[in-house]
């Protein structure tokens, strides 16, 4: 089956102001994480949920970490349908298919829910911090996150290749920014969801082009009996004051 490339619609990062980075709220450090974490094949299919039309990778990629958490959980969360993954995007865009902000979806989903999926909490964590990345993976199921996109990453991704820095990667105009899931990582590679498939994303390109990362603490990990080690009062707490 061809690949093929959606819209863009995440617009640049806003960290609000008082929320600490995640690792910041473990009430003891967090264990090394493993060598290897795959939670993007547990499940079957990624659908495009209209980024192929809208730019609505914000709310695809929210509606991705909810079909992993329940994969990964054993919990039956409702996953929207394509439908309602648009329909939801254009109510807090205003109507108008101008992209989101990370932060701003993330605040929706802690304070009203999306879908009837209400998150515990969510916290940044820094983007060139490898082991963060990996640790929040590991124990929260996967990295709500941001990339900006250069041009040849569409070219790569259509061809079936990953995202690597290729010779010319300098002289890649960027054309926009993007929400993607992380959702596993090796020694040599994340696995992110974007446009209906698991792409590769080699860590230097991560580092080059990641601009922001969030940890999710999930609903449906709260249902398991899961929240692995964070404070929560005092991020729920900080939360309550941006």
């Amino acid at each position: 089956m061809a690949r093929v490339t959606g819209k863009f619609g995440k617009l640049g990062p806003q960290f609000p102001v008082g929320l600490k980075e995640f690792t910041a709220y473990a009430k003891a450090p967090l264990p090394a994480p493993p060598a290897a974490v795959d939670w993007a094949t547990k499940v079957g299919t990624w659908p495009m949920d209209g980024n192929d039309q809208y730019g609505d990778c914000t709310m695809a990629a929210a509606a991705h970490l909810i079909q992993s958490w329940n994969a990964q959980t054993g919990q039956s969360d409702t996953v929207p349908t394509e439908q309602q993954v648009v329909d939801q995007y254009f109510q807090l865009s205003g109507g108008k298919d101008t992209g989101l902000v990370e932060s701003q979806v993330l605040s929706s989903w802690q304070t009203t829910g999306l879908w009837g999926n209400q998150v515990i909490g969510y916290a940044p964590v820094n983007v060139h911090a490898q082991t963060a990345i990996k640790q929040t993976i590991a124990l929260f199921g996967g990295v709500y996150a941001g990339i900006q996109v250069p041009a040849n990453a569409q070219t790569q991704f259509q061809d079936g290749k990953p995202w690597t820095l290729a010779p010319d990667w300098q002289t890649q105009p960027i054309e926009g920014g993007h929400a993607i899931p992380l959702l596993g990582y090796d020694a040599d590679w994340l696995y992110v969801i974007t446009w209906g498939a698991v792409q590769q994303v080699a860590w230097d390109w991560w580092q080059t082009y990641g601009d922001e990362a969030w940890a999710v603490l999930a609903q449906e990990y709260r249902e398991a009996g899961q929240v692995n080690g964070i404070d929560i009062a005092t991020l729920t707490a900080d939360l309550k004051q941006i």
